[in-house]
């Protein structure tokens, strides 16, 4: 842990004389680009926080963290400094020869080849989650190609609701997937609390399928409908049967 001295506060704030800041994690060099990203991140954190502004101490200190195939690699490139066969003496030298090194070009391939395979099988909220892992390994997709490719994927009224909400880039895509999750849950919350009163009469059942029909419009999903209610008109019985467009 590295500690920095703080000024003393004003205001009558509560003094603190010392602020720890955590060690970056070692990049090892395996091949995965979400761990040289995440070491990258980090290490751009701590130079903010240490207050590390030349570009020699961040070289120094980035290739201090990095260990075993990572560190070996870097021994190396430091030996072809020495010998005058190549310069990398800036931090943004660094992560591009990392990037070179680590980041293999096939990492991003196999990520738009799995992008263009996911679908909407599960709940929203996981397609969400397996999206944006994809969409970490994608670098030069525009916004609104990655909205595109992010509803195209959604089952057929997810993917009409969305559309209809004319959604441009992918932060509102993931905004309006989320109020659908969660209309989704609150319609099933429903469902379950009125399974499980069975003493309700059937007209108060009858009011609450009326109150909840518009959400059920809203998803538009065929598996949210409700069974046929019987009402008795003038010495005959109707079947009602709620409707789902």
């Amino acid at each position: 842990m590295r500690a920095i001295a703080n000024q003393s506060p004003t205001g009558g704030a509560i003094p603190v004389s010392r602020v720890k800041i955590p060690e970056p994690k070692p990049f090892c060099g395996a091949r995965d680009a979400k761990a040289l990203e995440n070491y990258i991140f980090d290490l751009d954190q701590y130079f903010r926080a240490t207050n590390t502004v030349t570009e020699e101490a961040k070289v120094t200190l980035a290739t201090m963290h990095l260990s075993e195939d990572a560190k070996l690699w870097w021994r190396s490139r430091y030996v072809d400094m020495q010998e005058g066969h190549c310069t990398i003496d800036t931090w943004v030298a660094l992560k591009r020869e990392l990037r070179s090194q680590f980041f293999l070009e096939n990492v991003e391939i196999f990520a738009r080849r799995k992008l263009r395979e996911l679908k909407h099988t599960d709940s929203i909220r996981e397609y969400v989650k397996q999206f944006a892992g994809f969409m970490l390994d994608i670098h030069d997709m525009s916004e609104k190609d990655k909205g595109f490719c992010f509803v195209e994927g959604l089952k057929p009224w997810a993917k009409t609701k969305l559309y209809e909400q004319r959604v441009q880039d992918l932060t509102s895509a993931y905004a309006a997937a989320e109020r659908l999750f969660d209309l989704i849950s609150d319609f099933q919350d429903v469902r379950c609390h009125q399974s499980s009163s069975p003493g309700r009469n059937r007209n108060t059942r009858s009011s609450s399928s009326k109150a909840i029909e518009g959400d059920k419009r809203l998803v538009k999903t065929a598996d949210l409908t409700s069974q046929p209610q019987r009402t008795h008109g003038k010495g005959r019985i109707i079947e009602v049967h709620p409707s789902v467009s």
